[in-house]
């Protein structure tokens, strides 16, 4: 709720029929003034008569629920179809994801998969489940941006400056319990959490499942979906849902 203040001119129709009775009354007080009337009997008759009015302009703004809303978090693997593992590829272009076949010791290079969940009011999708999707312990999340007039896939790097205050932790006068304590001031929101909801739709996948599978089609880009190629060693990107030579089933497995 608002309230806003305002002052208002006191002169208006009503104010005006007074001002003739004051010029009348004006009129008959001349007659009988012992002394010339001065400019400042004028203005005290006025004054007497018009008198400013506060009046008070109440106006509500109404409460906008947000569009979105985190339900919760899961860690999970995601494989595509042909049973190719995710993992991050870090060049001078940034970090990239990258379908490759893992076995032995080499599975430890499989990235986990930090899957969001939400409810969005704004959204038709059915039997859809809108996600987000990170690399698990990273703060590095899937979004669907357009480049070149085409939408492109990538990880972006989730980092929101707190407005917590400062403490510096290695200070050696703050007792080392305390610093433990305290250290986590000194960090940003690194999840996806911190996300306002208009920047919110590029990180959002549209999860549908088909028996043993699921897709990722993007939230932003409607019959785009998360797609490997049938070649190792490829890009994860996006394609549209016509292109038949990409693989967008997904495994998620525990």
């Amino acid at each position: 709720m608002e309230i806003t203040r305002k002052v208002v001119s006191g002169y208006s129709f009503g104010k005006t029929v007074l001002h003739v009775v004051a010029v009348q009354k004006l009129r008959k007080g001349i007659s009988y003034c012992p002394r010339r009337f001065q400019d400042t009997d004028v203005q005290n008759l006025l004054n007497d008569i018009f008198v400013q009015e506060e009046e008070i302009l109440t106006s509500t703004k109404a409460f906008v629920a947000p569009k979105y809303k985190l339900l919760g978090t899961k860690e999970c693997t995601m494989r595509d179809r042909q049973n190719k593992c995710m993992t991050l590829h870090q060049n001078p272009e940034g970090a990239q994801l990258v379908a490759i076949y893992l076995n032995g010791v080499n599975i430890q290079r499989e990235e986990k998969i930090s899957m969001s969940f939400y409810t969005a009011r704004n959204l038709d999708i059915s039997e859809k489940r809108p996600v987000a999707l990170g690399l698990g312990g990273k703060n590095l999340y899937l979004a669907c941006s357009l480049e070149d007039s085409e939408p492109q896939l990538q990880l972006e790097n989730i980092q929101i400056p707190t407005h917590e205050p400062r403490v510096l932790t290695h200070d050696r006068r703050v007792p080392t319990h305390e610093r433990r304590a305290l250290k986590w001031v000194e960090q940003s929101i690194n999840n996806i959490s911190g996300v306002k909801d208009e920047e919110l739709p590029r990180f959002l996948f549209l999860k549908s499942e088909n028996v043993s599978t699921s897709s990722f089609e993007s939230a932003a880009y409607p019959g785009w979906y998360i797609s490997t190629s049938q070649a190792e060693n490829s890009l994860v990107g996006v394609k549209p849902q016509v292109d038949q030579k990409y693989i967008r089933e997904f495994l998620v497995l525990p």
